[in-house]
């Protein structure tokens, strides 16, 4: 079998000093809940796409900046005290061609940006015992 270049997920890698609770109450049916923790004085939530739903990056990012988008205003407030903000793309390097050519829209980089969210982009090397991609995860993207 052929070892292609391909993407894996997306995840919203989110950082506050407050809970996040009222916002996975929201988004709770719409995007899986990878981790929710107090780490020292921050909280992190990563909530991930489910990648069969939808299988490239510009579905999977219209999907998170919709659901985004439409946070009630309670949650809307935890958004903006977040102290950062990623969407992070998950892709595996293959060790055949054709290579991965893969481009964010203009338009959704845009709605991104309104958000002030970043954009983190993770490669995974290619491991041939795990061809599923079920034992790696995005990892939540560090910030200086």
């Amino acid at each position: 079998m052929a070892a292609l270049s391909r993407f894996l997920n997306l995840d919203l890698v989110l950082r506050s000093p407050a809970d996040f609770t009222p916002l996975i109450a929201h988004l709770d049916q719409s995007i899986y809940v990878l981790h929710h923790q107090q780490h020292e004085q921050e909280f992190l939530l990563v909530l991930e796409t489910n990648g069969t739903e939808a299988p490239d990056p510009i579905t999977c990012t219209q999907r998170v900046l919709t659901l985004v988008e439409s946070i009630p205003s309670a949650a809307t407030e935890l958004w903006n005290g977040c102290t950062s903000r990623t969407f992070s793309y998950g892709f595996e390097g293959g060790c055949e061609f054709p290579a991965l050519d893969t481009t964010i829209p203009a338009y959704l980089l845009l709605r991104i940006a309104r958000l002030g969210a970043d954009i983190g982009i993770t490669v995974y090397p290619y491991r041939s015992d795990d061809s599923d991609g079920s034992q790696r995860k995005n990892k939540p993207a560090a910030h200086p």
